[in-house]
């Protein structure tokens, strides 16, 4: 056990300092591919090995709590992404601060290490006592008992904001509070582009103030939002009732006051009659006719069970049967084609014919999209500039005693 034990602090102290190596010479110097490959490696095996020495904890009373409790906790905090102390930093300070946070976290152990033996490493006197107590696994296990449901919604809040951070780069996360969404920013040649990442549902006010808060002069706002010419949704798509099951409000009551042109008068817009004061409105989506069948029918389940009249716990039970039997990885592929990949080609396209024509453009898409077209405004030599955070909704707005009951209204 004892070389055990000292085995991982050993690691964990190679591990703080590979971490902080590799993001100072990223920094300052450049990204060493090799190094972060073994960095990453080593993290990975702290992991594992923290959980072991956790379990280890409340078996062998031997083992100072007050060396392996600070060590162990961190790297379960790391694994989770430091959340949400990372969400705070920019992204630019975010590996390097984990890194400071873990080379501390060491140099601390190294000195109760010291103080209480003398020495950098356990020593074998410290194990000639007896392994267990039933004192020492009592408490701990209660102790954990309390603590697990706290730490299980901490772990569903971390996972849950890491996944939006990845998938939206950073336009919105999940914090204590509630869920925010950015706007930011991009300036070249005298051309602004704001991005403002969206969601379907939103605390009561918020399109309301967005949309206050945008410039109306010289701009023009690329609407989003999915037609349907040919009327292949059987349902209607409507986010109202599960808006209002949570106590929030729907994007489709957000009113975008302004002149309403085609795509296609993009080039006549200076011929056109419209208000001076208030910007343009350019719905800058695609039809659902140019969605593979295995999409609209995968929407119009969608609108059947989750959005349908249904009761919440039916309408998702309902949805949940349909994709056992028909989510199959090339479904999934095809919808996530149209409903993202296919939209954000409609959209670039939509900005770069803008940028001919006005000073600035108003990007109020989903936050998924955001990644996208961030990179094609970046290839064409825009700068990111200001951003702007918004609380999208609050938790504590939200009626949890009606969920639990099955979203009846």
């Amino acid at each position: 056990m004892r070389r055990f034990a000292n085995f991982f602090i050993v690691l964990f102290l190679i591990d703080a300092g590979l971490s902080l190596t590799d993001e100072l010479s990223t920094v300052f110097a450049a990204h060493l591919p090799a190094l972060s490959l073994v960095r990453n490696f080593v993290a990975f095996l702290v992991i594992v090995l923290s959980l072991v020495v956790y379990a280890l904890l409340g078996l062998d009373r031997r083992l100072p709590k007050r060396v392996f409790l600070p060590l162990t906790v961190y790297s379960f905090w790391c694994a989770l992404a430091l959340w949400p102390l990372l969400d705070m930093l920019s992204r630019e300070s975010q590996g390097l601060t984990a890194a400071f946070g873990q080379v501390f976290i060491a140099g601390v152990a190294l000195i109760t290490l010291r103080s209480s033996y003398g020495r950098n490493l356990l020593p074998a006197e410290l194990f000639q006592r007896p392994l267990f107590g039933w004192r020492n696994t009592l408490v701990f296990s209660a102790v954990n008992l309390l603590l697990f449901p706290l730490l299980l919604v901490y772990s569903l809040m971390a996972s849950g904001s890491y996944y939006l951070n990845q998938q939206t780069a950073g336009f919105m996360r999940v914090s204590p509070v509630g869920i925010y969404t950015s706007e930011r920013s991009y300036h070249h040649a005298g051309k602004e582009v704001r991005l403002v990442a969206m969601m379907h549902v939103a605390r009561k006010g918020y399109y309301q103030e967005l949309f206050a808060s945008l410039p109306a002069k010289g701009t023009i706002i690329l609407a989003e939002g999915v037609t349907d010419q040919d009327r292949l949704m059987k349902g209607r798509f409507d986010y109202g009732r599960l808006a209002n099951l949570v106590g929030l409000s729907s994007q489709e009551k957000m009113r975008l006051d302004g002149n309403l042109l085609e795509l296609d008068d993009l080039g006549l817009a200076g011929d056109l009659e419209r208000d001076e004061t208030k910007p343009d409105i350019v719905h800058a989506d695609t039809d659902l006719n140019r969605f593979d069948p295995q999409t609209v029918e995968f929407l119009n389940v969608i609108a059947r069970t989750l959005l349908g009249d249904k009761p919440l716990a039916q309408g998702f039970a309902a949805y949940s049967d349909w994709v056992k039997i028909h989510g199959t990885p090339e479904m999934i592929s095809g919808v996530m084609t149209d409903i993202l990949y296919k939209r954000n080609a409609v959209v670039i396209d939509a900005l770069q014919r803008s940028l001919a024509r006005y000073d600035t453009v108003v990007v109020p898409w989903g936050g998924m999209h955001m990644p996208a077209i961030e990179s094609a405004l970046l290839e064409k030599g825009f700068v990111a500039g200001d951003t702007k955070e918004r609380l999208l909704f609050a938790f504590s707005a939200i009626p949890f005693a009606v969920l639990w009951k099955g979203g009846e209204l």
